[in-house]
Formats: C-alpha cells, structure tokens, sequence
C-alpha cells in the first residue's frame, strides 16, 4: 500500500513543469486553444494585429492579456501563449503568399536564413544586410523592406529595428 501511493506520488510529481510558464507555447496552444481556433499562425494572422509591438484583437483591444486570463489560459501561460501570437499577428500571412512558394514557412526561414542582431538584419548565407538585398528582389518595393524587417525580428524574438 505504501509503495503504490510512493510510486503515484512520483508519478504526479512528474507531470509538473519545472517552472510556472515553462511549457512551450504551440503545446499550451495544442492543448487549449486549438480545437476550437485552429492553427496558431492563420488564427493570428485572422484576428489579431500587431499594433507597434502590442497584439490587439477584437476583444478587449487595450488589454488581450485581460481576454485571455478569461478565456481559460492560466496566468503563467500568458506570456507564452501572447508571445507566440504576437509574432504571427497579421504578418506570415503576406510573406506566405508573397514569398512561401520559394521560401516556405516564414518562422523556418527566419530561423534557418536571416541573423538578427541589434538593428541588424541580413542573409546568413549572405552577410548582405536585407535592407539593400530585398529592394528589387522579386518585385518588391523599397517600401516593403520596413514590414519584413520588423516581421524577420520579431519572429526571431528581437525588438523591431
């Protein structure tokens, strides 16, 4: 008898994360919010903006992290969760239709092409800073190097530039 409620303790002890928020936020997303919004990066690209670096939405636009502590996401999944959606606010969608079918997705081109640091953003392969490489290339416009800047950084999990 004692060693089986031993064993369920341990048991138990073992499905608690190490640390509040530890948990990635695609398996909260998975877990939570998935059966009912789908896929995190059309959900965020749907109904949600990056306004200069806050997420807002059609709800409690001011406060999302308000909406979402009353939509069933505990307090240490937040951060997780409105980090994730922030960096796939309103963005992926464009670089999907304007550059996925070279590219691919936008988070796995970030990661395996583009080196953020500070205000620098440039081809890994390349060293070029996307500032000069990206006007002209497949059409695009001078103006469009501001918007993939900030996308390229933020998905990285830096500041805009």
């Amino acid at each position: 008898m004692r060693s089986t409620q031993l064993c369920i303790a341990i048991l138990l002890l073992a499905l608690i994360p190490l640390e509040a928020g530890s948990r990635d936020a695609l398996v909260i997303w998975d877990s939570r919010c998935e059966e009912c919004h789908g896929d995190p990066a059309e959900f965020a690209g749907k109904y949600l903006w990056n306004i200069e670096g806050q997420l807002q939405g059609r709800h409690h636009v001011d406060n999302l992290s308000l909406f979402m502590r009353n939509h069933y996401i505990p307090d240490h999944e937040i951060e997780s969760i409105h980090g994730m959606l922030l960096a796939r606010a309103n963005s992926p969608q464009r670089f999907e239709a304007e550059c996925g079918s070279c590219h691919g997705d936008a988070s796995e081109f970030v990661e395996k092409s583009i080196w953020v640091r500070g205000n620098e953003i440039t081809g890994m392969e390349s060293g070029i800073d996307i500032g000069e490489f990206l006007p002209g290339h497949h059409e695009l416009q001078p103006e469009d190097v501001a918007f993939f800047r900030k996308l390229f950084a933020r998905i990285a999990g830096k500041p805009a530039p």
